[in-house]
C-alpha cells in the first residue's frame, strides 16, 4: 500500500505532539510541507529562524548558553540530506521477494514473513518514532518521564497559542487605522 509524506508527517505529529511527545524539546514539533523554496524559506525562518534567535537572544541575557541558532543550523543541513528522497516519488518493487516466498515452506513464511503486504503501518510506524527515541536519541522511556513530556508538551501548545493571540492582535491594531483611512478615503 503506497504511503506519502504526509501520511507519514501526521502520523509523526500525532505520536510526538499528543502520544509520546520527546522528553525536553525546545518548541512544539510540527510539521510542514512547502511546496516550493519561497515557501520553504518562509516556514523556515517563522519555524525555526526566529524563535531560535528569540530564545538565544533570552539566553544571552539570563547568562546562559545559545545553543538555538546552532541547533537549527545542523537541523537544517541535516535536511538538506534528505531532499533529494523526499522531493521524488520512489516505487519499489517486491518481484524478488515474491518469487522467493513461493520457494519457502509454510513454516519458513511463518517464522520469515517479510512479505511489505502484512505491515500494518499505522503500527510499525509508532513503533519506529519509539525506537528512535529510545535507541538512538537514548531518553528515559519511563512512564513519569512520559508525563513530564506530556505536561511541557500542553505547556509549549498553551504559548503557542497565546503567541499566536497576541501576534493577530498586534497585527490587526497597527493594520486597523491604516484599513480605516484606506476605506474612508
Amino acid at each position: 500500500k503506497p504511503y506519502t509524506w504526509l501520511q507519514l508527517g501526521t502520523l509523526m505529529l500525532e505520536f510526538f505532539q499528543n502520544k509520546e511527545p520527546y522528553n525536553e524539546v525546545f518548541r512544539r514539533p510540527d510539521v510542514n510541507f512547502a511546496t516550493n523554496k519561497l515557501e520553504l524559506e518562509y516556514w523556515k525562518t517563522i519555524s525555526h529562524w526566529v524563535p531560535a534567535y528569540i530564545a538565544d537572544g533570552l539566553a544571552k541575557i539570563t547568562g546562559k548558553k545559545a545553543i538555538m541558532l546552532r541547533a537549527y543550523d545542523k537541523v537544517h543541513r541535516a535536511s538538506k540530506t534528505f531532499t533529494f528522497f523526499t522531493k521524488r516519488e520512489w516505487t519499489w518493487t517486491d518481484g524478488n521477494c515474491n518469487m522467493l516466498m513461493t520457494k519457502m515452506s509454510d513454516i519458513d513464511k511463518r517464522v520469515y514473513n517479510f512479505n511489505v503486504n502484512d505491515i500494518i503501518w499505522e503500527d510499525y510506524y509508532p513503533n519506529y518514532f519509539r525506537g528512535t527515541k529510545k535507541y538512538i536519541l537514548k531518553e528515559d522511556m519511563s512512564a513519569s518521564k512520559l508525563q513530564e513530556a506530556r505536561a511541557q508538551q500542553a505547556r509549549w501548545r498553551n504559548i503557542n497559542n497565546v503567541a499566536v493571540l497576541v501576534f493577530i492582535a498586534t497585527l490587526l491594531y497597527f493594520l486597523y487605522p491604516l484599513l480605516k483611512s484606506l476605506l474612508s478615503g
